[in-house]
């Protein structure tokens, strides 16, 4: 179980009124019926700026709620656990960017595991508090040289948290408008005190026309892409390798200012890991479900 940790540590890399006194009273006059007024008609929405969509500076609140189910296999026994946690960040974007992107700091407020989580993994979770990764957001959206303000706290929980490398969906370089349709290759490294991992990953993305989300006009951003990692290191004192690929799709929906309104997506891993001091392989299958939402 302790290389399944380590495996997705690899992998996982916000009126008043008033009393009127009535006239003198007068002689009746004629019944006519009063003019009736005509409604007002209701405010149209605000209509969305024809530039393209681009991030920028801005301060939201989300609830991410990240979903794992993970299965392994070893020898004749096959083993199952589910985790869960809903985390409560704040995403502050700030101006003007610099030569890398928009100074951005990522603040990790509360984890709450849920119900069913194993119980050393939910007491890691509450510790979390006030946790910051402080970076910047390039304008495809990736949130680079993110540094946390504990390392040994990130790194504990990095399982269910990552590091918010690819938090905000992924845009073209110049921005986004209705009906788009752009491919994009990523190549990431990360590297930890024991264990350093690579992903690759092919992702094919189209942007739907405008639409609503509580009168305020959004861009759907719809996306699937596939991928292949590879991983080696230590856990607890033990080598490991690690290899395998998935597939993962989601959705997100953007203002036309460039705030991320939240979203939702689901991933498929499937791996291997080689233990050469016990010289087993252990394959593994992690899904992962993750909904994101504004808060207010």
């Amino acid at each position: 179980m302790r290389a399944l940790y380590a495996a997705a540590a690899l992998t996982a890399a916000c009126s008043s009124g008033r009393a009127v006194t009535p006239p003198p009273a007068v002689a009746p006059s004629p019944y006519a019926p009063a003019a009736s007024q005509p409604a007002a008609p209701p405010t149209p929405p605000a209509k969305p700026r024809a530039d393209p969509v681009r991030y920028g500076p801005s301060a939201v609140r989300y609830l991410v709620h990240r979903q794992l189910h993970i299965q392994q296999a070893l020898g004749d026994q096959n083993q199952m656990q589910d985790l869960g946690v809903r985390i409560f960040v704040a995403l502050a974007i700030t101006g003007p960017a610099d030569a890398v992107g928009y100074p951005t700091t990522v603040t990790v407020d509360s984890m709450v595991a849920d119900s069913g989580t194993p119980p050393r993994v939910a007491d890691n979770l509450v510790k979390v508090r006030k946790l910051v990764f402080a970076g910047r957001v390039v304008a495809k959206g990736e949130f680079v040289n993110a540094v946390p303000s504990d390392s040994a706290l990130a790194q504990s929980v990095v399982q269910l948290l990552g590091n918010f490398r690819d938090f905000l969906p992924r845009l073209p370089a110049g921005g986004v408008k209705p009906g788009a349709a752009w491919t994009d290759t990523v190549e990431t490294t990360q590297k930890g005190s024991d264990a350093e991992g690579s992903r690759r990953t092919i992702m094919h993305a189209s942007a739907t026309p405008w639409g609503d989300q509580a009168g305020v006009p959004t861009l759907r951003v719809e996306s699937s892409q596939s991928y292949s990692v590879s991983g080696s290191g230590k856990n607890a004192g033990q080598p490991y390798e690690l290899a395998g690929s998935g597939s993962a799709n989601g959705t997100a929906l953007l203002t036309a200012d460039g705030r991320y309104m939240g979203g939702e997506s689901r991933d498929s891993t499937t791996l291997t890991i080689r233990l050469p001091a016990q010289g087993v392989s252990v394959p593994v299958v992690q899904l992962t479900r993750t909904t994101i939402a504004v808060l207010p």
